[in-house]
């Protein structure tokens, strides 16, 4: 075959190749077009295109084989779970803190990897094989000037070494890993203190809006009461239609309110299992702590606290490890500018033979040994060692910038956190204060209306300023529960055996809590 004709029956075969690997049909035809796969080849199920003039369908087809997310719930539903119980559930399901927990492990297993540089290192090897060897020699005493050798031979080996001087970059290593194994610790107690948080949150947000249902019912209640009062005297003819429709109209807006506090209650109880990470079916039942009394004093000034936050905040520790161990980096980048010496020895063996121009084969079987001593210091690397040495020192400068923001950070955390359980506490007075006047006056303007010596008007009014200051007791005294957890998490202070001090157990409310009696 002549040349161009070759060149031409290659360029046609790496075309027919090229074809072979044409996957263009994987894709959707045309931007316009549904994607259609066989989910048990994974292959286009066929052509995609539409033939009618219906509206293309943009949906994936379902796969079996998709795991259900988490684990199963094991919650009993006629149990009426504490916040102390919740978080114990949230602790052991949460993906967060397992996470952080094996980012600690990782870090532990990483001190022991930098100790092990203190440890000699033993390493055995061996290489076996055959190889011919053709040597040039003297014409004059090999007439072909060359002779050969067919040699065959293993080699093992048996080796030791040991650092013995490195001017500290051992050190640094190891004091930079344990840093960085302190401050996975520090973030792992960090994880579970926010999700201890997460969940007495989303708890005492349940618990208020759980006050605020009942509330709305007992507003219901009187809206009821009112509305039996403007019919029966509208019956004796003492009434007017107008005053039994606003009556009316009144206990309509009280279904109505028991239907959004409803709403509340469960996306509140939505948000309890997403930060548990349990199911969004779970049946759960929850402890009422809306009778406890709110603790009056935190016990410190705000600067006491501000200075207790940076003694034990985990971030600002975590912060305080990793400057620590990138001082430890500039140490060793420093340390590897600087000679290292070694001691190494090693015993070997040499097996075999070796025939030299088809002679008979010689073997031999002895073995060999050697110690020595090694000097290394790196003269020139094209500055590569002065450049760690810059980045470690930036990356310290880093850590301290860091540890400094953080600082001033959960200072200003503190701060607006102790001044948001004060006005909470506050704020709680001056709506027990209202609901108390707000009922009072409820009171007269229902008998008065009921007696025929008050109007309509201001007992409505009334029953709705003692609705809305039901609704802000409710609200003040769950926003102080979580404040007074906020504070504690500010401080570093938040942990489990702290939780009954923010939600002793009181009363339980059969069902409160719960999507099913939600909907009753």
């Amino acid at each position: 075959m002549r040349s161009p004709d070759r060149r031409r029956a290659l360029l046609a075969g790496c075309m027919l190749l090229a074809g072979c690997n044409d996957t263009r049909d994987l894709a959707p035809a045309s931007p316009d077009t549904p994607w259609r796969i066989d989910v048990a080849t994974g292959t286009p199920s066929g052509d995609a295109t539409t033939t009618t003039a219906a509206a293309p369908h943009f949906t994936v087809p379902r796969d079996p084989a998709l795991p259900w997310p988490g684990e199963p719930a094991d919650i009993d539903p006629n149990h009426s779970y504490s916040l102390a119980e919740l978080i114990d559930i949230a602790e052991r399901r949460n993906k967060t803190t397992r996470i952080a927990w094996e980012q600690a492990r990782q870090a532990a297993i990483g001190v022991g990897m930098a100790q092990a540089a203190y440890l000699p290192t033993l390493t055995a090897s061996a290489i076996a094989g055959y190889q011919r060897i053709a040597s040039p020699f003297p014409s004059n005493l090999v007439n072909r000037g060359y002779i050969t050798a067919n040699a065959e031979e293993v080699f093992p080996e048996l080796a030791i070494r040991y650092l013995l001087l490195d001017f500290g970059s051992r050190d640094a290593v190891v004091r930079g890993a344990r840093q960085l194994s302190f401050a996975s610790n520090v973030v792992f107690t960090a994880a579970h203190q926010s999700l201890i948080l997460s969940v007495a949150q989303a708890y005492f947000t349940l618990d208020g809006v759980n006050a605020s249902l009942r509330a709305a019912k007992q507003t219901l209640g009187s809206a009821q009461l009112l509305q039996q009062s403007a019919e029966a005297l509208d019956a004796r003819g003492l009434g007017t239609v107008v005053a039994t429709a606003l009556a009316r109209r009144g206990t309509a807006q009280a279904r109505f309110d028991i239907a959004a506090a409803t709403s509340a209650q469960h996306n509140a109880m939505y948000a309890l299992l997403s930060a548990m990470d349990l199911p969004p079916n779970t049946v759960l039942r929850v402890e009422d702590s809306s009778g406890r009394p709110l603790v009056r004093q935190t016990g410190l000034d705000i600067d006491t606290m501000m200075h207790e936050a940076l003694s034990r905040r985990p971030d600002l520790l975590a912060d305080l490890a990793r400057l620590r161990a990138a001082e430890a980096g500039v140490a060793e980048a420093r340390a590897e500018l600087y000679p290292k010496v070694s001691l190494s020895a090693n015993i070997q063996g040499n097996i075999g033979r070796i025939s030299v121009d088809g002679q008979r084969y010689q073997s031999v079987e002895q073995p060999q040994t050697g110690v020595f001593l090694h000097f290394d210091w790196p003269l020139y690397q094209g500055g590569l060692l002065q450049n760690r040495l810059r980045l470690a020192q930036s990356r310290q400068a880093e850590a301290e910038a860091a540890l400094a923001e953080g600082s001033e950070q959960d200072m200003r955390q503190v701060a607006l956190a102790y001044d948001q359980v004060e006005t909470g506490l506050s704020q709680y007075d001056a709506a027990v204060a209202l609901q108390a006047a707000s009922q009072q006056a409820a009171d007269s303007a229902s008998q008065a209306y009921s007696n025929g010596v008050g109007t309509i008007t201001d007992a409505i009014n009334a029953l709705s300023t003692l609705a809305a200051s039901r609704a802000a007791v409710a609200k003040a005294h769950a926003q102080s529960l979580v404040d007074a957890a906020a504070l504690a998490f500010a401080t570093g202070a938040l942990t489990s055996s702290m939780v009954p001090s923010l939600a002793p157990r009181s009363r339980v409310g059969a069902g409160r809590g719960s999507l099913s009696d939600a909907a009753e």
